[in-house]
């Protein structure tokens, strides 16, 4: 007898979070934290502390998280507002 070996991903989060409404769509967004801080860090280091060339890295943040996108409003995974889709760096 052959068995056959199946492999299947999972393309998406079929649900959303607790308390967010139905219909919306699974992305992702940026937001400013351990590796753009990192960044700073290093800029400030490299360009001087006081010459503020360490927050620019703050202009492109570099983390990110799941993010649920539903009527012009953002949750993450935890159900929890993370703001709305004009104010937030969302990619689905």
């Amino acid at each position: 007898m052959t068995q056959t070996k199946i492999h299947a991903k999972q393309t998406g989060k079929p649900n959303p979070p607790p308390g967010a409404p139905e219909g919306g769509q699974w992305g992702c967004v940026k937001y400013g934290g351990d590796k753009t801080a990192l960044l700073c860090v290093i800029l400030c280091l490299l360009t001087g502390v006081f010459s503020g060339c360490g927050l620019c890295a703050y202009a492109c943040p570099q983390d990110e998280k799941d993010a649920y996108r539903v009527k012009d409003q953002i949750y993450d995974v935890h159900g929890r507002k993370i703001g709305r889709a004009g104010d937030v760096e969302f990619y689905p």
